[in-house]
């Protein structure tokens, strides 16, 4: 049970995080900024994909 609730919390953490990333003014970052924040933000949503399919697992 406490597997669930850890991974609902860690669901809500990434998509607020994502919400972040995503809300972000790109203006004037250098291209290799751009490129880390694009990074993190596939890793993001791959975790976020991945909790969703544990979720529906229980």
């Amino acid at each position: 049970m406490t597997d669930r609730v850890q991974a609902k919390k860690d669901l809500q953490f990434c998509c607020d995080e994502l919400s972040k990333y995503q809300n972000l003014s790109r203006t004037g970052l250098r291209h290799n900024e751009l490129i880390a924040i694009d990074n993190v933000m596939i890793r993001l949503k791959e975790r976020i994909a991945n909790l969703r399919e544990t979720l529906h697992i229980f």
